[in-house]
């Protein structure tokens, strides 16, 4: 049976026929049943996609709420990216917006939060004549001196990932400390705070474990694995640091959740 447009507004229940109630009495706040009760119809087909809710007068009307409460639970939803408001039409369901998703680095997040059980190990530190993609990535000369940091990053005292760090050689810049001080390298990814850097690039590209990566992370050469690269600028738009972060797809999956998720 095809529902027509103005059907798909109406107040409708469940498929076991009986009409979702608030609460009043529950510690959840009034508006937010109210969005799971919206959320849970959208996801059953209740509301389908490109259809219209219901007004938020209907709703508090029928829900017998205050038109504010029924206007924050459709805020909920709008927030979340499952409706849109469109001025003097409604608000309408969102098809999944699966080109629009986006994959966090959640992994990489919580292991460099979970401070009490991080080991970060410098394993070199040098300045050295440098070559290819470092150089060419901070936009100087192959040959250049920069100076070169790798890590060993443990988490629960098993490895985790391998960093390696390339800067300018100035010894009177603020960047070469922050290269050889873990806690503003990781406070620089996932903390607030002052920086030396004024923008920065990440891109995630497929990679497989050389020798010595695959000797220090427990794994096989040739295995697949995730290289994080950064680069960052400093105040003046110079390139100022390039490295990059390698770890298996495993202990850094990549999801991105899209459409109803009710938690």
């Amino acid at each position: 049976m095809v529902r027509s447009f103005f059907d798909q507004s109406r107040i409708s229940p469940t498929e076991s026929g009986k009409t979702e109630k608030i609460d009043k009495k529950s510690y959840l706040p009034a508006y937010v049943q109210l969005a799971t009760i919206l959320k849970q119809r959208i996801s059953a087909g209740t509301y389908e996609p490109g259809s219209r809710l219901p007004s938020e007068a209907s709703l508090a009307k029928h829900f017998g709420l205050s038109a504010m409460t029924a206007r924050q639970a459709v805020g909920v939803l709008a927030e979340e990216g499952l409706v849109k408001r469109v001025q003097g039409s409604g608000t309408f369901v969102q098809r999944i917006g699966v080109a629009t998703s986006h994959f966090g680095l959640d992994a990489l997040r919580n292991v460099f939060m979970d401070k009490d059980h991080l080991d970060v190990r410098i394993i070199k530190a040098t300045v050295e004549s440098a070559q290819g993609a470092p150089c060419k990535a901070l936009e100087v000369e192959n040959g250049e001196r920069l100076v070169v940091v790798e890590r060993l990053i443990l988490h629960q005292g098993h490895p985790f990932t391998i960093q390696v760090g390339y800067a300018r050689f100035d010894p009177e810049s603020p960047i070469v400390e922050t290269m050889l001080d873990t806690k503003m390298l990781t406070g620089l990814f996932f903390e607030h705070g002052p920086s030396c850097f004024m923008k920065g690039e990440l891109r995630l590209l497929p990679a497989c474990f050389n020798e010595k990566e695959a000797e220090l992370l427990n794994s096989k050469a040739g295995d697949s694995a995730f290289r994080l690269e950064h680069i960052f600028y400093d105040f003046s738009d110079q390139p100022a640091s390039f490295g990059w972060f390698t770890v298996s797809p495993e202990k850094m999956p990549l999801i991105s959740k899209v459409g109803v998720w009710n938690e």
